[in-house]
């Protein structure tokens, strides 16, 4: 089934202005909202320096490496909240069956649990932590070159691919059980800790966050691409991981459609 992109785009774009309105209804409220996650971004480049206080080197990675691998979990953190917003309020959609009139729309199946709630207010810390992250490569003289840029960009659409997927994946587990606040709880918090190098953990931990939730591969590996420090096993591991979640992500989507039972039924 071939999915066009410019009816989804648009459907999405009215979504976003949709959201920017009712967000605006109440100003006072998203301005705290924009502060505190500002500052949450500051508290997390304190705690990366206040490490370095005690130590030189962590898990092989110097000071200046670790304050990159903060930079783009917080840019690709920001990111995921702003497309993906909408798994958070999928719950009560389906408990009111609203969900059955969205599967007879001509938009893709995933589009309202996914896709539907871009939230707005993560936009503007999106351009910060890009900006912030531009200045400290420069300043740090970690300028990629233009085969590390390309590279970075290709494991970068990877890490979105795959955070599109565990989504995809809680989203049908909720269809099956109605279930969601725990699982996105539980990601939001293992998402936590990919914001220093995930090399720095070990045993099952580190198995979790390489294999069950690919941490690794979502926030280290592209912040090692950007540094010129990948391998071509670290290259091969994002792409396989990624696809085959991707893959897998689908198929229990499906799975998960074939056994919903409508509010109605």
């Amino acid at each position: 089934m071939v999915i066009k992109l410019k009816p989804i785009f648009q459907a999405w774009w009215i979504m976003v202005k949709n959201n920017l309105q009712n967000q605006l209804l109440n100003p006072s409220s998203s301005f705290l909202f924009i502060i505190g996650k500002f500052f949450n971004f500051i508290f997390s480049i304190f705690i990366i320096t206040a490490i370095f206080h005690q130590t030189n080197i962590i898990g092989g990675y110097t000071y200046h490496q670790a304050i990159i691998f903060v930079l783009i979990f917080n840019v690709i953190d920001s990111l995921t909240q702003f497309f993906f917003r909408a798994l958070y309020s999928f719950r009560p959609v389906l408990i009111r069956g609203d969900f059955d009139f969205d599967l007879l729309r001509p938009l893709p199946s995933f589009f309202r649990p996914i896709l539907s709630g871009p939230d707005f207010l993560d936009f503007p810390l999106v351009i910060v932590k890009i900006s912030v992250l531009i200045y400290f490569i420069i300043f740090f003289n970690f300028i990629p070159s233009s085969s590390q840029f390309i590279l970075f960009i290709f494991i970068f659409i990877n890490a979105f691919i795959l955070t599109f997927s565990i989504h995809l994946f809680i989203a049908a587990f909720s269809i099956i059980t109605t279930e969601i606040d725990s699982l996105v709880s539980l990601y939001r918090t293992l998402a936590q800790s990919a914001a220093v190098p995930t090399n720095i953990y070990s045993g099952f931990f580190r198995f979790i966050l390489d294999w069950i939730v690919p941490l690794t591969v979502i926030v280290t590996i592209p912040a090692q691409a950007l540094l010129g420090i990948i391998s071509f096993s670290g290259v091969v591991y994002s792409s396989v991981l990624t696809y085959s979640f991707l893959f897998l992500a689908i198929h229990f989507w499906r799975h998960a459609l074939r056994n919903y039972t409508s509010a109605s039924s």
